[in-house]
């Protein structure tokens, strides 16, 4: 989890692995902690490696998502086993991807042909 260094605006000066006696703890998932790591992931600095793992983390999770609703149509698992907060979260998931792309939308295009 990344402990942040703040320039005297409040901008992120750097991100470190660990504490300082000035630093603020965000979540590596926070919007200003991506930001930094976007404006930096051409620099050569350290914190462009995490942008590339966090990169292709996100390509991961969509597979996971994809993988999950697959098992679902094939009925090889049943969505409401799935542990509550697990649903939830699909379901959030879900919600934002409608809202950004409409139903059926889907950033990674249309599946026909993709099987």
């Amino acid at each position: 989890m990344p402990h942040v260094q703040r320039h005297p605006d409040g901008s992120i000066a750097a991100l470190t692995a660990e504490a300082g006696p000035a630093d603020e703890f965000l979540p590596a998932e926070h919007p200003e902690v991506l930001q930094f790591l976007v404006r930096h992931q051409d620099s050569g600095s350290p914190d462009a490696g995490g942008l590339a793992l966090l990169l292709e983390d996100l390509k991961l999770i969509r597979v996971i998502e994809d993988l999950i609703d697959l098992l679902i149509a094939k009925n090889v698992i049943i969505f409401s086993e799935l542990p509550v907060a697990v649903q939830q979260k699909i379901m959030k998931k879900r919600g934002y991807r409608e809202k950004l792309f409409g139903a059926g939308g889907d950033i990674i295009g249309p599946e026909e042909g993709i099987l």
